[in-house]
């Protein structure tokens, strides 16, 4: 016996078909030529597995083989690279253009591709790279996060290659106890990321390779955190502009007065005009929110509100005769009364 089909692809004589295609895929994808261009020596091996699996994985050929220790050229001979290199070629009435079930001529799993035509009706797959799948995750912030920037730090649940047997899903001839056959395992890896100034509630933050790892060598997918941002009690968002309502005293707003303006950037004293009315809006520049674009501020927008003092006292009733004194006519004058 020239060449040991079984040893070859390192499987028992007595292992089942899915041991032997298992077996075959973890090699295929080893010494692909798409993985090992211009090695020559990689070539040879893959052209042999792949002699090795066309012999075994069909039942007549398989049965052949265990009796006389070979296998009739003209039954299962073919030329792996044929159709990929210089033009299809076939021996044994097995015709295999790789160009057409590829479409550019490149090299595909021939595993499935065999595995059709000698009746295992498997589907065909890329045996080059492949990038891991985006993963998608949420996580909700206060207010001030989001004004300020922070780090959190996030539990991520991603697909890796699982280590005992380095993507294959098999151990030796025997499926893999730890990814049972999957070749990979779901890893919880707990992640830091930076939450920029200024970001909007429903945003989304990538993170490069921190997504579902790729296959036969490819780039891991991508990290995208999903930023849910808690509403605050005084402060609220309008675009980049930031709005709030500051109490006043009837004093304060009828004389004048100075006031504390509390911004997302810290107190600022600012002016009430004398003779201001109840719901004016005045506006601070640049005390907004960051545009995470423009990397500008917004302004901050604060309208006053009067405030009536609870305390009912005769003080109190004789200063309200007074200020009333002070109005030259009713200020509901002019205002309908109804609709018609």
């Amino acid at each position: 016996m020239a060449t040991d089909y079984y040893q070859l692809l390192g499987v028992a004589r007595d292992a089942s078909p899915e041991e032997i295609k298992k077996a075959y895929r973890k090699l295929a994808r080893k010494f692909h030529p798409d993985v090992n261009p211009g090695n020559s020596e990689a070539e040879a091996r893959f052209k042999q597995i792949q002699e090795a699996y066309a012999a075994l994985s069909d039942a007549e050929k398989r049965e052949q083989y265990d009796r006389f220790g070979s296998v009739d050229p003209s039954e299962a001979g073919f030329d792996p690279f044929g159709g990929a290199r210089g033009g299809p070629r076939s021996r044994g009435g097995v015709h295999v253009d790789f160009g057409d079930l590829g479409g550019t001529g490149g090299f595909q799993d021939l595993g499935d591709i065999f595995g059709n035509i000698f009746g295992g009706g498997a589907r065909r797959r890329p045996a080059g790279p492949s990038k891991g799948e985006d993963l998608l995750v949420q996580v909700e912030i206060s207010f001030s996060q989001a004004m300020q920037g922070a780090s959190v730090t996030l539990p991520v649940q991603r697909k890796v290659e699982c280590t005992r047997c380095h993507g294959s899903g098999t151990e030796g001839t025997a499926r893999c106890s730890s990814c049972r056959g999957s070749g990979t395992v779901v890893s919880t890896e707990r992640l830091k990321v930076r939450i920029p100034e200024g970001i909007n509630d429903g945003r989304r933050i990538r993170v490069a390779g921190k997504g579902t790892e790729g296959s036969r060598g490819g780039p891991a997918g991508d990290l995208f955190v999903r930023v849910s941002v808690r509403e605050d009690p005084f402060f609220k968002r309008e675009g980049d502009d930031i709005r709030t309502t500051v109490p006043i005293t009837f004093p304060e707003a009828y004389r004048g007065a100075e006031v504390v303006v509390g911004t997302i950037h810290g107190p600022v004293r600012a002016k009430v005009p004398a003779g201001t009315n109840s719901g004016r809006t005045f506006r601070l520049r640049g005390k907004g929110a960051k545009n995470m674009k423009t990397r500008t501020f917004g302004d901050h927008l604060y309208s006053v509100e009067i405030v009536v003092p609870k305390v009912q006292s005769p003080a109190g009733e004789d200063a309200a005769r007074k200020v009333s004194e002070l109005y030259g006519e009713d200020p509901r004058k002019g205002l309908p009364t109804g609709l018609g």
